[in-house]
């Protein structure tokens, strides 16, 4: 059992990033416990949001907040010591994933001389330090005595929490426009431009169809932008006629139940907006293609959120689709689009969204017509991820879209054979 591990009084270190606390503060403090969050002051707001989140999720009512100078030895290891006797409890623990090098260093070396000043007189305190390792989703419990031959535990996590989009949100102070879509808009006919955009000839055939049939009746002539809602109304679209597109009209054809091979852009499947159709059909559907791919995994992966969609009031958000299992984010961003340099700039923007929301847990791919997938990837891996934790999807995989998902999914999923948090 891990109830060894939690402790009485728990003291987090924070930094720019509240997810590693959020998940710590979870695990290793029982319901009577306390937190002290030892912050900075330009860390302050992510503390105060992290005192409110830890206490809305029950994980204790007393969560308390400690300010120190970061780069300060001497105010770390006084402000750690200051926190420890206010609260009085033996049984503290420390987990130091957060903050900077130099609050890492100094409060460990605070709680081990509080500790020992502390034993004897029939007490027994030994403090327990622990850190999040993010590529492997595990809990590492450091030995009670490092230069022994005790080696430390390590427990799976990945799973042992689940954080909604709304919980990462909140902890960083963001807020959603509206709920997120979380069931995907015609998946049989996404899925089938998928298949055939992995064949040559349908890829070409689909893209004259948009630009000759989709974009000549509905985008305006003079800029960027869909013709009006009510000029849209009475719009209405020949599916494609070539065979290599068959597949794609049958689908579209039974799911919004026009078998005549026209389609009028009122449907309501998309809420009688002709202009989200429009979307859809120029390149939206990708994005409801990964959703309902997702959703299929769901279960295998323990994915308990899937959505599309999501847009923050306070940032542009650059990612298309996220799953989260546990509290690992999977972040897909999506495109029709082949050029390397869209595509790249694309990838890089989701990249840092997704770090910057789900931590150095978080992974990223991008789901793209690149006829040069691999080369994509091994560009961002050099430049911004040298650590892998980036996939690009080429138009080749989208036949088999599914499969190569999960493969990369399972992949990413952390450490197998470690025991699981109980």
């Amino acid at each position: 059992m891990d109830e060894c591990f939690r402790a009485g009084h728990l003291i987090l270190l924070v930094g720019g990033n509240p997810l590693p606390n959020a998940v710590a503060g979870r695990l290793l403090t029982p319901s009577e416990g306390t937190i002290t969050l030892v912050h900075s002051a330009d860390s302050f707001n992510v503390a105060e949001r992290l005192q409110a989140w830890l206490r809305r999720q029950g994980s204790t009512n007393d969560v308390r907040l400690k300010q120190i100078e970061e780069s300060d030895a001497a105010s770390i290891a006084q402000g750690v010591c200051l926190a420890l006797e206010e609260v009085g409890k033996v049984n503290v623990g420390l987990n130091y994933t957060g903050g900077t090098k130099a609050m890492a260093v100094h409060a460990y070396r605070a709680v081990e001389r509080w500790a020992s000043q502390h034993r004897g007189g029939g007490r027994s305190v030994e403090p327990v330090f622990s850190y999040l390792g993010a590529r492997r989703l595990v809990m590492v419990v450091d030995p009670a005595d490092p230069m022994g031959s005790q080696r430390g535990h390590t427990r799976f996590i990945g799973r042992a929490i689940e954080l909604t989009v709304r919980d990462l949100l909140g902890l960083h102070g963001w807020t959603l426009q509206h709920d997120p879509t979380t069931q995907p808009l015609l998946p049989r006919s996404a899925r089938a431009l998928g298949a055939a955009f992995a064949n040559d000839g349908a890829f070409l055939d689909w893209r004259q169809w948009i630009q000759g049939e989709l974009l000549a009746k509905c985008r305006r002539s003079d800029k960027d932008a869909w013709q009006s809602q009510a000029t849209l109304r009475s719009v209405s679209l020949s599916l494609p006629p070539n065979p290599s597109l068959g597949g794609v009209s049958e689908a579209l054809g039974c799911e919004l139940s026009h078998p005549s091979g026209v389609l009028p852009l009122m449907q309501a499947a998309f809420g009688n907006d002709p202009q989200r159709f429009c979307e859809w059909l120029n390149g939206k559907w990708l994005e409801h293609d990964v959703l309902n791919v997702l959703k299929g995994m769901a279960p295998r992966f323990q994915l308990h959120e899937c959505a599309q969609n999501v847009e923050t009031k306070e940032v542009q958000f650059d990612v298309d689709v996220i799953a989260l299992g546990g509290y690992q984010l999977f972040a897909f961003s999506c495109s029709t689009e082949s050029r390397k340099g869209l595509l790249k700039t694309k990838l890089f923007e989701a990249h840092i969204r997704a770090r910057q929301l789900g931590g150095d847990e978080a992974r990223v791919a991008l789901v793209c017509c690149s006829d040069e997938p691999e080369r994509l990837e091994h560009e961002m891996r050099r430049d911004v991820d040298p650590e892998g934790r980036i996939r690009v999807f080429g138009r080749r995989h989208l036949s088999d879209l599914s499969t190569k998902v999960a493969e990369w999914i399972q992949s990413q999923c952390g450490e197998e054979g470690s025991p699981p948090w109980t």
